[in-house]
């Protein structure tokens, strides 16, 4: 019986809003921590993923992972009231890195980071990695703009709440980020499909 009320408790977490799962932990009781445990299951993936844009050094984007996650459950501890989860913790993730950046010492370089950036490993298809490279030349500014909008699939009024800009701003940072982007690319599109068509 006991195992049947702890599926129907997580089968009915499934159905809960981000918001309400969020709401779930600030009430605490005995659902709280499987509240958690859904909600960051929905946001782990995309955080994660924006941790590694803004820091491309893996225990750099860990430690900013694991710190807005922990953040975002101490907020709710702290019985804070917040209507979009997502945009929220994106938010205490971005925040925590420009502390990192504020707080780095000078002797980390660009060069010293773009050599990191050279070392990641990418598990992806020849396109992906493609365009993950192609980010990576990109500015940080238009990066994080282009991460957002494509990969976190966030609406642009989001996006310029995050990143303290207008809504104007955002498009053309997006925009521009598209046309670099599809600039870098051009002559490995070419060879790829040249590939293809031998294939």
């Amino acid at each position: 019986m006991r195992l049947r009320g702890s599926h129907n408790t997580q089968a009915r977490l499934t159905e809960c809003t981000d918001l309400e799962l969020f709401c779930k932990v600030r009430e605490g009781g005995t659902v709280a921590e499987s509240a958690f445990r859904e909600l960051y299951g929905r946001l782990s993936g995309s955080l994660y993923a924006y941790c590694r844009c803004l820091a491309w050094r893996r225990e750099e984007s860990d430690d900013l992972f694991q710190e807005a996650i922990t953040r975002l459950y101490e907020s709710a501890l702290q019985g804070r009231d917040i209507s979009n989860i997502s945009g929220y913790v994106i938010k205490i993730a971005r925040n925590l890195y420009l502390n990192m950046q504020r707080d780095r010492k000078p002797v980390i370089s660009i060069e010293h980071d773009t050599l990191a950036m050279a070392a990641v490993p990418h598990e992806k298809t020849e396109m992906l990695e493609l365009i993950h490279m192609a980010m990576e030349l990109l500015s940080e500014d238009y990066r994080e703009a282009f991460f957002l909008r494509e990969f976190a699939d966030m609406p642009y009024e989001e996006i310029a709440q995050v990143m303290n800009l207008t809504n104007v701003n955002v498009r053309i940072r997006v925009t521009r980020a598209r046309e670099k982007i599809r600039k870098i690319l051009e002559p490995y599109i070419a060879e790829y499909e040249q590939e293809q068509k031998k294939q």
